[in-house]
């Protein structure tokens, strides 16, 4: 028995001697579409059981190269079935026919560290292609995923070039670490938190910058967002929260082709809110002394100062909407791309190039270039591998910086004027045109360089090695001068400076083994991975000369702070994966990770997770009773990972200077924080249950998931006295969030003919998230925050009763639920995460036009805008809401009134639904025969039209100017609504 074995290993390991002498085997081909013979180019044409593989050229051409003198070619393409063909010895002009696939269950998908088909995935993954992502005229490539994967919540913030986009899988598991999924691009983890977030975005009217920005859309081949515990624990801690794997494009042999894409698009805001109009102002003013008994007045001095109704215009008015967001954003896209190859080496080398305007006033701009080479060699004996990837970017922003009346500034009285009756600039409240003159200017560098080695030590023994390193720097310069200030404050100038640099490098070995109908594969690699960040923060005041504003050593006073951290990531990681008959697969994964932001005792974590499937519809008996599945697979899967996305030196006792203080000449330092090295890793821990169906020869699929999430030991800043010298120090909570739903996606071909295809899909997530347990609660700082059992996207305020019918005062609970003069603060009044969401897409071909048309839908709720009471403190407009009176008494807006209500902005009255159904995308395109494109020298040529967030469909009387964005605000980050954009573009190959 023991010689047995011996035997099976040894055979297993040997290579073949034979083979290596043998003379090269040269196959060439051309890749087609079955239905109307047109060329694929971009198709992988394989050698199976090796790491052999090209790529078709525009023409759907390609040649491959082997020492094998026989074997399967595997042939894959996005869209269409996977093809096999059986080759012996060299073979020239194979036509390989691929036929469409509906349910893209033959797709390949990229995993963690590896590649596998949808058909064969034990975990729960949601791709989107290069056609996809093309299809959408976005900045930031995150903004294509939106409405077209189940799971993923994808909410634009802001809707400025450069702004942010919140990507949350499967939702929020954290109560204060990062809660920011992990991205990894071409293999190299890549840095996407915010950046600015909590401080130099108050400052700056794009909000905090998205790292994602840096990345063009068109370099990409796919997207991949890995959720259930399967698929993200190979990652460890750095999956809590889900992965996004990007793939940019890679280079085909084949000739050298030159490719061309332009675009010339223009964007407006897609959203507005409904104000009343000037008369219908003046009218709520009017009512509002009326119903208080008091005379409106000219004279600044007294306590009825109103001058919209006794100094400015009753008839001039100004649309403040359209004055701040109602402008046209011209933007010009130019991609290029040099690409080829022959034999074992290919190359690419594009570059793109983006301008773009804004919907704000005043002179703005936004411009971003970038670059990308890469390289992909692979050894005449087919052992050794080697793919070298470069991108370069940078953005440069300069935007009117009206920031600091922002969430006021389109509430303005409608006939509000620029300047008093003495010529002076009317300050009463703010002033646009002043404000105007303060800039924001944003450069950021952006560099990605990743390197793959592979080499075949054994046909079915790989060892491979992925590093990377990653340099990024955002300068940011914040300029108030006079003429945008009120008079008294000083000009001034915010420098913010962050830099970030990271090295990784991961070895892995990979080993295949075939025991008849049993498959295994093996998986050991490790991570080692470090990266530094410096933050550097100056405010300049006091500015003789304004032209030198940008040079703090112009300044009257100057002051500085910086900071620099360090940190380490090491990991041991491994994943066997049993495969019986393509029918029965187990994949089982654990990881071991440490992270410098711990203390000694608690640096490692251990992490892992189970998977299995089954793909039952391969059994005889299913086949021959149930002939309309074409395909059945159940899968299921645990396991647990960590989260360590809080600062740095967390556990350390840590000293600042503050440098203006001075002792005896002698500069002072002083505790910043206070010590805790007992805090531990974040765990969660993740059950997911799926079934994948097809039906009608694939013509109808469905994906359904249940997942259930629990995160525990949370990491916090715990809040502890003051009278400590500190006000808080980092910890873990006995916190427990649970995150479940459910998700659905259908996929049909509604018709295929020889002319005209017409397919459709749906997806659907019904998330639900809770506190679910937290220990000593009540005494905790945090029960005036959450709620046991509620979603932590709480939100809290007071309770409105209604408006009293004898005085028209709103009325508000106290903490026994009942009126009460002094009203309780901490009764739940609703939660900012969706009830459900999804999209509804639609794809069309008819000979060579292609259309697809995207919905995207959202039922939820949202905080408004309503700062004040009707008619209240200041010249302020309202929204256009039904007002209480005796003959409308179910509104909530009470009548108009002088006197403020503190309570109202913060209370049940103020939360709004704002579900709303967004044609999200729509594109038309028509591709130029490919006869008529060799005749003019083309590869092919492709004319487009497309359109981004073109309708709304919403409840436009909400107090919040966009139901996407929300309620603007100038203190918790920039939520300027995301912009509608048509876009004319030509696409070429040479």
């Amino acid at each position: 028995m023991n010689k047995a074995i011996i035997f099976i290993v040894l055979a297993a390991l040997c290579p073949n001697f034979k083979l290596s002498a043998q003379t090269t085997t040269q196959i060439t081909g051309r890749v087609v579409t079955e239905s109307d013979g047109k060329a694929l180019p971009g198709a992988t044409i394989s050698i199976k059981n090796s790491s052999t593989a090209v790529q078709s050229s525009s023409d759907g051409t390609f040649t491959i190269h082997t020492k094998t003198t026989g074997g399967t070619l595997s042939i894959t393409y996005t869209g269409y079935r996977t093809k096999e063909i059986t080759f012996n010895g060299s073979q020239k002009n194979l036509e390989i026919k691929m036929q469409e696939s509906t349910n893209s269950f033959d797709d390949i998908q990229v995993i963690g560290y590896g590649k596998t088909t949808k058909k064969l995935n034990t975990g729960s993954v949601s791709s989107i292609s290069a056609e996809q992502i093309e299809q959408q005229p976005v900045t930031n490539v995150l903004s294509a995923l939106s409405g077209r994967m189940p799971g993923v919540f994808i909410q634009t913030t802001n809707g400025l070039p450069g702004g942010n986009i919140s990507v949350q899988i499967r939702g929020k598991g954290s109560l204060a670490a990062g809660t920011d999924p992990l991205y990894i691009i071409d293999g190299v983890p890549y840095d996407g938190a915010p950046v600015g977030k909590g401080n130099t975005d108050v400052l700056n009217i794009a909000g905090a910058v998205s790292p994602l920005n840096n990345i063009s859309p068109a370099d990409i081949e796919s997207i991949s967002i890995l959720k259930d515990a399967d698929a993200t624990s190979i990652y460890g801690s750095r999956g809590a929260n889900g992965v996004v794997i990007i793939t940019t494009k890679k280079a085909a042999s084949g000739p050298t082709r030159f490719e061309l894409n332009i675009q010339q698009g223009a964007s407006t805001v897609s959203a507005r809110p409904k104000l009343i109009d000037l008369q219908d102002y003046l009218s709520m003013r009017r009512a509002a002394f009326a119903n208080d008994g008091l005379i409106p007045s000219s004279d600044p001095t007294s306590a009825n100062y109103a001058p919209d109704l006794t100094i400015w215009s009753q008839t001039q008015q100004t649309d403040w909407v359209d004055y701040i967001f109602g402008h046209t954003a011209n933007s010009t896209n130019l991609q290029t791309k040099i690409s080829g190859g022959k034999g074992n080496t290919t190359f690419s080398v594009s570059g793109n190039f983006r301008s773009e305007g804004t919907v704000l006033p005043g002179n703005n701009s936004y411009l971003r270039g970038g670059m990308s080479a890469q390289i992909q060699h692979l050894s005449e004996d087919q052992k050794f591998s080697i793919r070298a990837i470069s991108q370069l970017s940078r953005q440069n922003s300069d935007l009117s910086n009206i920031v600091s009346n922002l969430d006021r500034s389109y509430l303005t009285a409608p006939n509000y004027p620029f300047y008093s009756p003495d010529g002076s600039v009317n300050w009463y409240a703010g002033n646009l045109l002043a404000e105007i003159n303060a800039r924001s200017k944003n450069a950021t560098d952006n560099s990605i360089t990743s390197l793959d080695l592979s080499y075949r030590i054994l046909p079915s023994l790989s060892f491979r090695v992925n590093s990377g390193y990653t340099r990024t720097s955002y300068d940011q310069k914040f300029i108030s001068p006079s003429s945008s200030l009120q008079p008294g404050i000083l000009n001034s100038t915010n420098f913010s400076f962050t830099g970030t640099q990271s090295f990784i490098s991961e070895p892995q070995l990979d080993y295949n083994l075939r025991l008849g109908k049993h498959k295994f594969s093996f998986l050991l690699g490790g991570t080692y991975q470090m990266k530094s960040s410096e933050r550097r923060s100056i405010i300049a005041r006091g500015y003789t000369l304004e032209s030198l504003m940008e040079n703090p050593g112009s300044a009257a006073t100057v002051t500085a702070t910086g900071t620099s951290t360090n940190y380490r990531y090491a990991s041991l990681f491994g994943r066997v994966t049993y495969n019986l008959m393509d029918s029965y697969i187990i994949n089982l994964t654990l990881r071991r990770d440490g992270s410098s932001r711990f203390g000694p005792g608690n640096r490692f974590g251990n992490f892992g997770s189970a998977g299995a499937s089954w793909i039952f519809s391969n059994l005889s008996w299913m086949k021959k009773n149930m002939p309309v599945l074409s395909f059945g697979k159940i899968r299921a899967s645990y396991g647990s990972s960590g989260n360590d996305q809080i600062p740095d030196y967390g556990y350390l006792s840590t000293y600042s200077s503050p440098g203006s203080i001075v002792y005896q000449g002698i500069p002072v330092i002083r505790p910043s924080r206070i010590s805790n090295a007992d805090f531990k890793w974040e765990n969660t821990r993740k059950l997911d249950l799926g079934v994948e169906l097809a039906f009608f020869k694939d013509a109808l699929s469905l994906t359904a998931d249940y997942y259930l999430s629990r995160s525990s030991d949370q990491l916090v800043s715990y809040a502890i006295p003051q009278i400590s010298g500190f006000s808080s120090y980092q910890a873990n909570l006995p916190a427990v969030i649970e995150n479940s739903g459910w998700e659905f996606g259908i996929s049909s071909s509604n018709f295929k003919g020889k002319h005209f295809t017409w397919t459709s899909s749906l997806n659907l997530t019904i998330p639900r998230n809770i506190l679910k347990s937290f220990e000593n609660f009540e005494n905790s700082s945090y029960a005036s925050i959450y709620e046991i059992g509620y979603d932590i996207s709480r939100i809290r305020g007071y309770r409105s009763l209604g408006i009293d019918p004898a005085t028209g005062k709103t009325r508000y609970a106290g903490q026994n639920g009942e009126v009460s003069a002094t009203p309780y603060f901490n009764y739940t009044i609703g939660r900012s995460a969706p009830d459900f969401y999804g999209g509804l897409g639609n794809s069309m071909r008819w000979n060579s036009f292609e259309f697809s048309l995207l919905l995207q839908f959202v039922r939820q709720q949202s905080k408004g805008g309503l700062i004040r009471n009707p008619g209240g403190s200041g010249a302020f407009n309202e929204f256009d809401l039904p007002v209480w009176s005796q003959a409308n008494p179910g509104a909530t807006v009470p009548p108009p009134s002088t006197q403020f209500d503190f309570y109202y902005g913060q209370s049940s009255a103020n939360i709004f639904d704002t579900s709303y159904l967004r044609i999200k995308n729509a594109a038309l395109a028509y591709h130029l025969p490919e006869k008529l494109a060799k005749k003019l020298g083309l590869g092919n040529l492709k004319v487009f039209a497309e359109g981004q967030n073109l309708y709304t469909f919403w409840k436009r009387n909400s107090g919040v100017i966009d139901p996407e964005s929300g309620a603007l605000s100038s203190t918790s980050g920039k939520n300027i609504p995301p912009l509608k954009t048509f876009v004319l573009g030509l696409q070429l190959n040479l």
